[in-house]
């Protein structure tokens, strides 16, 4: 993994080993998604750490409930205790670029989607991928609101 600075903002660039084991991990964990085995989709993605989390699609019966493999990725690393993600597999829907793109904004890390396109490899910055992106900067987080949801009992 190679690291740059752009623009005040960091990014990655993954080696082809390290491309090929996050879309084996992809190819793997879709035995896993939910439903039924290989009927919705998956991601992998690697982390500034070098660890790599799969991600599967859990398709609820309602559709409005449906997680889909990226923010199960992110769940996933996040659980970990890692945030600063680097690279993730694509392509992904629209939704899932913004939730890639506002890490992207708590990190200060490009994160690459990691493609295969006409039999190649290609890293894309999820900045590329959003020509318009919002919010431009993160929302803050009001720590006094996330203690009293601590305290809350049920």
């Amino acid at each position: 993994m190679m690291r740059k600075t752009i623009k005040g903002k960091t990014r990655y660039q993954l080696t082809k080993s390290e491309c090929e084991l996050l879309f084996k991990a992809e190819k793997e964990a879709m035995k896993n998604t939910y439903p039924a085995s290989c009927s919705g989709y998956a991601v992998a993605l690697m982390t500034k750490g070098e660890n790599v989390y799969p991600g599967v699609s859990y398709i609820s019966d309602t559709d409005t409930l449906t997680m889909h493999s990226e923010a199960t990725a992110l769940a996933h690393a996040a659980i970990h205790g890692e945030k600063d993600v680097v690279a993730i597999t694509g392509p992904n829907c629209h939704i899932c670029k913004q939730l890639i793109y506002e890490n992207s904004l708590r990190s200060q890390i490009d994160i690459v989607v990691v493609i295969k396109e006409g039999g190649k490899v290609v890293q894309v910055p999820i900045s590329k991928l959003m020509p318009h992106p919002w919010p431009d900067k993160p929302r803050s987080l009001d720590k006094k609101k996330s203690q009293k949801m601590k305290k809350v009992k049920f």
